[in-house]
């Protein structure tokens, strides 16, 4: 199983603010690296609340590049690959906006959301939040650390795929029937959570 995970810190609430970009890249299922760039938003806003949640002060974006300027290298990392996200709605989401604000054409990729697969995988847990969802997994990482975020998000996938006996993007769809979201220059589709009445069956007989 091959796929990059990714995790965005916004310096405000509007989703075009990132501030830090955290990256985590699997390959035949064993993550293989690992890396956090810090971002200048544009504009160069910040509120308290978001300062509060992830610890990134304007000082410490003040001199680094913008999204644009750091967008050649960070492309390869998810363009032509299965991308994974916890709350992929949000990180997707904030990939566009910026890229829209900034004029630059989306990647082709696929995506998957650890959230909702997540609730399939683990219906019985309390809260599948990444915090609570790691504590019960017994992952480790440092929350709202936006490299570490996403390490728990691919840790979280490759544990779904090794508890339910998974080694393809096509039997982990088949057996959770999620829908796989796309992205393209001009096009966008989202994944979906599809709660059929045998997709545990059809799971169980892989698990």
């Amino acid at each position: 199983m091959n796929f990059t995970a990714i995790d965005f810190e916004t310096a405000t609430s509007k989703w075009s603010s990132i501030c830090s970009m955290g990256i985590c890249v699997v390959e035949n299922s064993r993550i293989v690296e690992e890396k956090e760039i810090l971002i200048r938003p544009e504009p160069f806003e910040f509120n308290d609340y978001n300062i509060h949640i992830h610890g990134i002060t304007p000082a410490k974006v003040k001199d680094k590049p913008l999204f644009k300027d750091i967008w050649d290298d960070v492309k390869p990392y998810v363009d032509g690959r299965l991308v994974v996200a916890h709350n992929a709605s949000f990180d997707i989401g904030a990939m566009r906006c910026t890229l829209d604000m900034f004029g630059l054409d989306y990647p082709t990729l696929k995506y998957i959301c650890t959230v909702k697969l997540s609730q399939l995988a683990y219906p019985e847990l309390p809260s599948h939040k990444l915090n609570k969802l790691c504590d019960a997994l017994g992952i480790t990482f440092s929350h709202h650390h936006a490299m570490d975020d996403a390490f728990a998000c691919a840790s979280v996938l490759l544990r779904i795929m090794r508890d339910y006996s998974l080694e393809s993007l096509s039997e982990l769809e088949e057996c959770f029937e999620i829908g796989i979201g796309q992205l393209w220059p001009g096009y966008s589709e989202p994944c979906t959570k599809r709660r059929k009445k045998h997709h545990k069956n059809a799971c169980a007989e892989q698990a």
